[in-house]
C-alpha cells in the first residue's frame, strides 16, 4: 500500500537473474539504485551519446554495454565501473575540445564499431531498408477496401520495392484451363496465357519460382510480346499466388530489375507481396460475388414474376432475353424456340424468320441432345460459326447454351455469351438452370407456341417484321447480338382474338 512494484533479489551471486517481483518501499528502491551506482551508469551512457551523436542511439547504445561485458568477463558487477566509464568519457571528451570549451563529436570510435563487420552492417541496413518497405507496402495495400484498388497498390508496391519496372498479377481461370491478366500496365490487360505454357504458365501450374536473369536466353519466354509492343524483357521473377488453403489463384511476376538480376532477397519479398495479392485475390472474389448475387436476385424476382403474369409467348422470350444475361453477368442472351414441324429451332432476324436445323451449330448441338456446352474459348470451337462476328465487328468469347425442357423434352434453348469476368462456372449452369426449368413448361403451355408447332410455316404478326420480338442479327451457331421488342398492343388484339374465336 502506498509502496511501487520493485524485483527481489534472489540471493547472493544472483542478482543479475529475472526475479520475482514484490511490493517494496520506495525507500529500498532509492537504495537498490545508491547500492548499484546506476545514476553514474546512466550517464556514462549520456556522455557517450554526445561524444559520438550516433545516428541510432539505442543501436550504439547497445553496442557500448556489449563492448565492457566482453572487457569484464566473468566478473561479477561492480558499482565502481560506471564511474570509473564516466571518467574515461570525460576524458575523451577533454581532448576533443577547442579553445572555447566546445566539444565536437568523436566520430573515430563510432566509426571504427561501425566498420566492424561494414559488409554485414550494409548488408543488415539493406536488409531493413526492404523490411521497411515491406511494411508500408502491406499497410498501403490494407487501406484500399476496392479490391481492384488493392491490387493495383500491390502491383505498385512490388516495383517500388524490388525496383522493378512492370508488374503484372495474373488470375487462374480453372475453366478456360489459363492465366487472365487481372491487374497490369495498359499494354498487357488483355493477356491470357494457358497454364504450363511460357514462363507465368509454368508457375501458375507447378507453383514454382522462377527467376530469369535474362529473358532472351530462357526457351519459355515468349518475344512476341516484346515485338508488339516494342519494349525490352530483360530481367523476370515469377511467383505463385496462392489462398489460405494452399492453392495455386495466381501469379505475381515483375520484370527488369533496376540494377542486374533479380535477388533471392526479392524472391522472398516478392512473396511476402504475392501472400497480400491473394488476400486481394479473394477479396474481389467475395466483393464479386455479393454483387452478382444481388443482381441475379433481382433478376430472377424479375423473372419470376414475369412467368407468373398472363403474357404472351413474344413478351416471354423478350422478358427472357433480356433477363438471362443479367441472372450470369453475361453481355448478351438469346432465346431460340423448336419447331417439331420440321426439327428446326427459329428466332427472329428483323423482319426474317431465321431457321437452322438442329445439330446444327452450338444451339442446333444443345437442341439435338438437350445437354449444356460451356465454351471458354469460342473461336477454339469448331462448332461456332464466326461470319457474323466479322460482319458485325462484335467479338464473342465464352458462350453458355443450354436446353430449355418441359416434361423431359426440349422446347427451347437458352444462349448467353460473354461473362464480363472470366468464363461462366458450373454456379452459373445450375442458377440458369433453375430460371430455365420454371420457364420451359410455360412456354410449352403458350397458345402461341402449340400454334408455332401446328403450322407449317410460322406466319401471322407474331412471326413477321410486325412481331412484338425483333432480333437483329443471328449467328447460325447460337448468337444474336441483341433483341428488341415490338408492339405489345397487337399482342394483345391478337390474343383477344383467339379467345373469342
Amino acid at each position: 500500500k502506498g509502496g511501487v512494484v520493485g524485483w527481489k533479489r534472489r540471493g547472493k551471486g544472483t542478482s543479475d537473474g529475472p526475479v520475482s517481483p514484490e511490493m517494496t518501499t520506495p525507500e529500498e528502491a532509492a537504495n537498490y539504485l545508491r547500492r548499484t551506482n546506476f545514476k553514474a551508469l546512466i550517464e556514462w551512457v549520456t556522455a557517450e551519446c554526445i561524444l559520438h551523436r550516433p545516428e541510432d542511439p539505442l543501436a550504439f547504445c547497445a553496442r557500448q554495454m556489449e563492448i565492457k561485458l566482453k572487457e569484464r568477463g566473468t566478473a561479477e558487477y561492480s558499482s565502481e565501473a560506471p564511474m570509473e566509464f564516466l571518467k574515461a568519457t570525460y576524458e575523451k571528451a577533454s581532448t576533443s575540445a577547442d579553445e572555447h570549451g566546445r566539444i565536437y563529436a568523436d566520430a573515430g570510435e563510432n566509426r571504427e564499431i561501425a566498420e566492424e563487420g561494414t559488409d554485414s552492417t550494409r548488408a543488415m541496413n539493406e536488409r531493413l531498408e526492404t523490411l521497411e518497405g515491406i511494411i508500408r507496402s502491406c499497410r498501403t495495400i490494407a487501406t484500399q477496401l476496392d479490391p481492384r484498388e488493392a491490387q493495383a497498390k500491390i502491383v505498385e508496391e512490388t516495383c517500388l520495392v524490388v525496383k522493378a519496372d512492370r508488374a503484372t498479377i495474373f488470375r487462374v481461370d480453372k475453366v478456360a484451363g489459363d492465366l487472365v491478366v487481372q491487374m497490369a500496365d495498359e499494354e498487357a490487360r488483355h493477356i491470357r496465357v494457358p497454364l504450363g505454357k511460357g514462363i507465368a504458365g509454368t508457375v501458375g501450374q507447378d507453383g514454382t519460382v522462377i527467376n530469369i536473369p535474362d529473358a532472351y536466353a530462357d526457351a519459355r519466354f515468349d518475344q512476341s510480346h516484346d515485338e508488339e509492343s516494342g519494349y525490352k524483357t530483360q530481367t523476370i521473377l515469377c511467383v505463385p499466388i496462392k489462398n489460405v488453403a494452399g492453392e495455386i489463384i495466381g501469379v505475381l511476376q515483375v520484370i527488369n530489375k533496376s540494377a542486374g538480376a533479380f535477388t533471392e532477397a526479392d524472391e522472398g519479398v516478392t512473396e511476402i507481396l504475392a501472400a497480400q495479392a491473394g488476400i486481394a485475390l479473394q477479396n474481389a472474389d467475395l466483393f464479386s460475388q455479393t454483387a452478382k448475387s444481388r443482381a441475379r436476385f433481382r433478376s430472377l424476382v424479375d423473372i419470376i414474376t414475369a412467368l407468373q403474369s398472363d403474357m404472351g409467348l413474344s413478351s416471354l422470350v423478350f422478358t427472357m432475353s433480356n433477363q438471362a444475361p443479367r441472372v450470369v453477368d453475361a453481355d448478351r442472351g438469346t432465346i431460340f424456340l423448336v419447331d417439331e414441324k420440321d426439327d428446326s429451332l427459329w428466332s427472329m432476324e428483323g423482319s426474317v424468320n431465321m431457321h437452322f436445323p438442329k445439330g446444327s451449330g452450338i444451339a442446333g448441338t444443345v437442341a439435338a441432345s438437350g445437354e449444356t456446352i460451356n465454351i471458354a474459348d469460342a473461336y477454339a470451337d469448331p462448332r461456332f460459326n464466326q461470319d457474323v462476328d466479322k460482319e458485325t465487328g462484335y467479338h464473342t468469347k465464352t458462350i453458355l447454351c443450354m436446353p430449355i425442357l418441359a416434361a423431359g423434352k426440349t422446347v427451347g434453348v437458352c444462349q448467353v455469351i460473354n461473362k464480363k469476368e472470366g468464363s461462366f462456372d458450373a454456379e452459373d449452369e445450375e442458377v440458369m438452370g433453375a430460371f430455365l426449368s420454371m420457364a420451359g413448361p410455360i412456354i410449352q403451355s403458350s397458345q402461341l407456341f402449340h400454334k408455332s408447332k401446328n403450322s407449317s410455316e410460322p406466319s401471322g404478326n407474331e412471326f413477321t417484321g410486325d412481331s412484338p420480338v425483333r432480333m437483329n442479327r443471328t449467328n447460325t451457331a447460337g448468337t444474336l447480338p441483341e433483341m428488341a421488342e415490338g408492339n405489345e398492343e397487337e399482342e394483345q388484339e391478337q390474343e383477344q382474338e383467339q379467345e373469342q374465336g
